[in-house]
């Protein structure tokens, strides 16, 4: 694979990460009511619709690694919960794109190079049988 391929995908790949940060915060702030009244306390029901979100905003990459990509989500949805509160992500995902990533990427950075490198390993297990 050429460089040009290689930068291509990365580019790619940071375009998806950032459509699912900007798409799940919008479904977080219009979803979940309890932020208007002063809540602070993640609920079950924002928990699925950050997972929903970031299902939704993987369009290929769930259709094509659908479990893999809802472990990437409950392990996205679980390192934000745990990292702020609803108001304070909310507050983020307000904010424009570069600073959202900048504050939110260290949270579940770990999620993401833990499932960029299971869909390299399912894409090279993938590759290797066709070679059968």
């Amino acid at each position: 694979m050429d460089t040009e391929t290689k930068n291509f995908k990365a580019v790619k790949n940071w375009i998806i990460i950032v459509l699912i940060i900007t798409v799940s915060s919008y479904g977080i702030y219009s979803g979940v009511e309890d932020l208007k009244y002063g809540k602070e306390i993640w609920t079950d029901e924002s928990k699925g619709i950050l997972i929903e979100k970031c299902m939704e905003d993987s369009q290929d990459m769930a259709v094509k690694y659908r479990k893999l990509t809802f472990y990437y989500c409950v392990c996205f949805t679980e390192k934000i919960q745990s990292e702020f509160t609803q108001q304070e992500y909310i507050k983020i995902s307000e904010k424009p794109i570069e600073i959202q990533k900048e504050k939110l990427l260290p949270s579940f950075k770990s999620c993401l190079t833990e499932y960029q490198q299971k869909i390299k390993e399912a894409k090279t297990k993938a590759s290797a049988q066709q070679n059968l």
